[in-house]
């Protein structure tokens, strides 16, 4: 169960799960036993440096993917700047920076 539970859903998580694979996925519904995600991506070494691939090449990107909270071994929400980077990935939406005021 996600500590952040006062959040609504849909909303972006990361998991790390016991075959060491850290994903990140929007959790659109929550059950005793486990999440329905969409989209989940894991990061990957690519020619160009680390990137973003599904977790599962062969599912249907249109349907949700069920994962067991026993296959979980830790469980956060996404750092900010990761969390807008997936959701212009998986929308096609470049969203924009957080602006932050600079002074001297």
């Amino acid at each position: 169960m996600l500590i952040q539970k006062q959040r609504e859903m849909p909303f972006v998580a990361v998991f790390k799960l016991e075959t060491g694979e850290e994903i990140i996925a929007k959790i659109i519904h929550e059950t005793e036993t486990g999440y329905a995600v969409k989209n989940p991506l894991q990061m990957i070494m690519g020619q160009r440096g680390a990137q973003f691939a599904p977790w599962m090449m062969m599912a249907d990107p249109n349907k949700a993917i069920d994962i067991k909270k026993s296959s979980i071994i830790g469980e956060t929400t996404a750092e900010p700047g990761l969390e807008s980077q997936y959701e212009s990935i998986t929308t096609g939406i470049a969203l924009p920076q957080k602006s932050s005021i600079v002074t001297s």
